[in-house]
């Protein structure tokens, strides 16, 4: 018994593509930040909904992705926020230089819209840590100083309480 597949020319491309393509694909575009462990950053507070809502409204705001490496917990907030895992040797291929993933290691990795890694915030697991809100206003900054200037004026300032504290 055969079965006939009718898969077309978008499918068949997509399966062919690498790992780093499909993910340059998804991303198309745009800038991204990538967690070495996504659960150092999650909220299990009383508000963690309103916390979840919060970073997709920023998230959507700042035209940013969230990347976690490893696992595929649906329940997890990357998930929730509309974001991908992906495996310790994709990580690998996105960090610069030799640097490999260590599982003792925590990171987070922002990549501009060609996966290159921008800036790479190293930490302790169990230390008082930024939000995913203030790395993606960290995230946004630093795609806004690599703009032209004449595009820079369509990116959206922030709107959050500590970026009106510090404007002039």
């Amino acid at each position: 018994m055969s079965v006939n597949r009718d898969y077309g020319v978008d499918a068949i491309n997509l399966i062919a593509l690498s790992a780093t393509e499909r993910l340059h694909r998804w991303l198309g575009g745009r800038w991204s930040m990538l967690f070495s462990h996504p659960e150092d950053f999650a909220s299990h507070g009383f508000e963690a909904d309103r916390w979840i809502s919060c970073l997709c409204e920023d998230l959507e705001r700042l035209d940013l992705r969230v990347i976690g490496a490893g696992g595929s917990n649906r329940r997890s907030w990357v998930s929730q926020v509309g974001g991908r895992f992906i495996s310790s040797q994709e990580v690998d291929d996105l960090l610069p230089g030799d640097w490999h993933v260590n599982p003792h290691e925590h990171f987070v990795t922002i990549l501009d819209g060609a996966l290159r890694a921008r800036r790479t915030i190293v930490y302790s697991a169990g230390t008082d840590l930024p939000s995913p809100i203030d790395l993606a206003q960290t995230a946004a900054g630093l795609r806004s100083r690599n703009l032209p200037r004449q595009l820079a004026g369509f990116c959206r300032p922030s709107n959050s309480p500590r970026a009106r504290a510090s404007r002039p």
